[in-house]
């Protein structure tokens, strides 16, 4: 315990010689310094720092050391936890990547499944569409024949009544009530000569 309040003594003796040489150099110069005298300063200032840089390694180096490996071994333990989290978030990056590349992939995938949706949508549209006016066209085509049809007949009809009402009027002009007579005479003959081949 003693030696080592000596040793402390002995320090802060050296520190207040040390500043008092470094710091305040006017309290021990004369007001004019012979050349013995500067030569004796010089001496004095290289055994001074000598003495200190002896009691430096003799006291403060081992806890200097100590200090200084301490630092290290701290230094060391953050740089590898730093190497250990550059290790984890690399391996967080690359799991994110290859989960992008799988997006990646998947998005093209579902990109060509739609396209090959679409064109199998489009085609069927057209396909659809084709039936659809296909069926237009085979409906349109029946309903002209059917009115084709209907014209026909109304217009045939039309026409038997012109001829019925002209072959009327012709035989009301030519005909005779002679002629009218011997026509209804002729008729019941060939009704009954009918009737007597049916019986």
């Amino acid at each position: 315990m003693k030696l080592r309040g000596k040793k402390y003594l002995l320090m802060i003796s050296l520190a207040a010689m040390t500043y008092l040489l470094f710091y305040c150099p006017d309290s021990f110069a004369a007001k004019e310094l012979t050349p013995g005298r500067r030569i004796w300063d010089n001496i004095m200032l290289f055994i001074n720092f000598a003495i200190l840089v002896f009691f430096f390694l003799k006291f403060a180096k081992k806890p200097l050391m100590d200090f200084l490996r301490g630092e290290r071994h701290k230094i060391e333990i953050g740089l590898n936890e730093i190497d250990d989290q550059l290790k984890d978030v690399k391996s967080i990056m690359d799991t994110e990547s290859e989960k992008l590349k799988l997006i990646d992939q998947r998005i093209k995938e579902i990109q060509e499944n739609a396209r090959e949706m679409a064109k199998r949508e489009k085609d069927k549209i057209i396909e659809d569409a084709k039936i659809a006016a296909k069926k237009m066209i085979e409906n349109a085509k029946r309903y002209h024949n059917y009115r084709m049809a209907l014209a026909k007949k109304a217009l045939s009809d039309e026409m038997v009544d012109i001829a019925i009402s002209m072959v009327e009027e012709r035989l009301t002009k030519e005909i005779s009530e002679e002629d009218n007579e011997k026509l209804i005479n002729k008729f019941f003959t060939d009704l009954q000569t009918s009737k007597l081949n049916l019986n």
